[in-house]
């Protein structure tokens, strides 16, 4: 009987194997951005699809091990051969304008676009046959948009957009999300959404340059990459990205301004927050010997302390010093250039973030303001004394400070006295903790996993081929149509007929009037 049972239970698990390999869906995931955080957040996708049975062919800037279900075409030194080309120009001082900091971001697209096409891994997927079977691509939209050539190439399966990087800019082109630049700020700037006249002229001539110079001079250029790579016939990318039918956007409406969305264009900011992460008994042991709690200064991982300069690293080294009743848990890629540490400091080259954030005696999160870092400090309740560098930092700052979560200190206004005031007077203020709790009260508030809803909608789309019903009907219409501008141009034609006909009618009577006066 037991051999039976056995048997019986052997031949099920069999069968179901083989039905789950036949039923697995293949998707192809093209990541476009060497950012080891974006890695991160898209990873929480791509694990939990393969974890589902899905087969992933995958774009990766970072290591990782193919295995059966899941391959990694990694593409190498691809950050090195960037910043080669971009470190000359590249100076955080001068990003603090609006304008620079947008044109200065786009250059860095184009840039990582003309060398990830000369990259061997695209030419790998590329020699993929044109018959390979892709059931849905993802792509990363913050940038290398002539990636989408693939999904041309590939014969049009469905398409998901996701991006870490917030609401990108242009998904108010990708998706037709309504734009209104008297209340919503670019995030190249510091605006709140009360603007007053001069902050409203400001911020509309940002989002402008911002749409002019993607659509005429950084997707001219990705159109041109993309026909080289995949053919003159290829549609262009512009067209592609509006054929998402999902884009997953790292957003959340509590610490985010307020935006009206199409039902295409869907928030599941945090879905990384609660990924698993092993805490060193190292950082265990210090965080439990530090007297009033730790404190964790972090620039994300594509900035290291050693690149803010000697006299700034001096400067946080001496504030942490004088502070010996809290312990610095301090990121830094190079300590052995500072001073042998003090007992209250522990450098380390690598930290996970989350989960020392997630520790009660966590008190405060020093950071650069990237997106991120600022969710898993909300999620976990933690305010933050931020240290803008570039990008949307400057604008996640200001939310900070606006939202009384947290303080901002610019770049060209760190040094030693003022780093000290910023961190004690968020310690010693209790509404800094008050106000961040509530916060993470929010953001926690909903009804599921910002990762499980991710995940349903991408399976969502899998399952029905597409989910055009989504989609708004004005990205298969011209701007003629959109705005009616056709039925208004008729109206004025009929308008100038109408008026060229009584004018003609009564042109022609007129002299028989005059006539008839002079004859009585």
């Amino acid at each position: 009987m037991a051999f039976k049972m056995f048997a019986f239970c052997t031949v099920q698990l069999v069968l179901s194997v083989l039905f789950r390999t036949v039923a697995t869906d293949n998707i192809l995931f093209l990541q476009s951005l060497d950012s080891k955080s974006h890695h991160i957040w898209n990873k929480q996708i791509f694990d939990r699809l393969y974890e589902n049975g899905h087969n992933l062919t995958i774009i990766s800037f970072q290591e990782e091990t193919s295995i059966p279900g899941k391959t990694f075409l990694v593409v190498k030194d691809f950050m090195k051969k960037v910043m080669a080309e971009l470190s000359q120009d590249w100076d955080f001082s001068n990003l603090r304008s609006p304008l620079k900091n947008i044109k200065a971001m786009y250059d860095y697209y184009n840039t990582g676009s003309r060398i990830l096409a000369k990259d061997d891994t695209v030419h790998r997927l590329l020699a993929y046959p044109k018959t390979f079977k892709f059931d849905l691509v993802i792509h990363d939209l913050t940038m290398g948009q002539f990636l989408l050539g693939f999904v041309d190439y590939f014969d049009n399966p469905p398409l998901v957009s996701v991006s870490a990087f917030n609401i990108p800019p242009h998904v108010i082109t990708m998706a037709d999300a309504p734009l209104r630049t008297t209340h919503m700020p670019h995030y190249a700037s510091t605006y709140g959404p009360q603007m007053d006249f001069i902050e409203r002229v400001k911020n509309t001539l940002y989002w402008g340059f911002d749409i002019f110079y993607r659509n005429c001079v950084y997707l001219a250029n990705e159109d041109r990459r993309s026909k080289r790579l995949f053919g003159e016939q290829t549609a262009s990318v512009g067209h592609i990205e509006k054929r998402s039918d999902v884009i997953l956007v790292n957003s959340d409406f509590s610490m985010e301004h307020f935006r009206a969305l199409p039902p295409n264009v869907i928030p599941v900011g945090g879905l990384h927050v609660s990924r698993r992460e092993e805490v060193p008994p190292i950082i265990k042991q210090f965080i439990a010997r530090a007297i009033k709690g730790v404190i964790l200064l972090s620039f994300g991982t594509n900035i290291d302390s050693g690149m803010l300069g000697e006299q700034l690293n001096r400067d946080i080294f001496n504030v942490f010093r004088s502070m010996p009743d809290y312990g610095f848990i301090w990121k830094h890629g190079n300590p052995e250039k500072l001073d042998v540490f003090p007992a209250n400091v522990l450098p380390l080259k690598w930290v996970p973030q989350s989960a020392i954030l997630s520790n009660q005696r966590t008190k405060l999160l020093i950071s650069h303001g990237g997106l991120l870092s600022l969710q898993e400090a909300s999620w976990h309740g933690v305010p933050v004394v931020a240290l803008p560098l570039f990008v949307d930092q400057f604008s996640n700052a200001e939310k900070l400070v606006k939202a009384g979560v947290g303080l901002s200190l610019p770049l060209t206004e760190i040094n030693e006295t003022n780093l000290r005031e910023c961190i004690v007077r968020i310690l010693q203020e209790p509404s800094y903790y008050e106000k961040m709790k509530k916060r993470s009260y929010h953001f926690k508030g909903q009804p599921e996993h910002p990762l499980d809803r991710a995940i349903f909608w991408i399976e969502k789309v899998l399952e029905n081929k597409g989910l055009s019903y989504l989609r708004s009907p004005a990205l298969d219409m011209n701007v003629f149509q959109i705005y009616g501008l056709d039925m208004i141009g008729v109206v004025l034609l009929v308008a100038f007929c109408y008026y060229l006909l009584v004018r003609r009618h009564f042109g022609k009577k007129k002299p028989i009037q005059d006539k008839k006066s002079k004859k009585e």
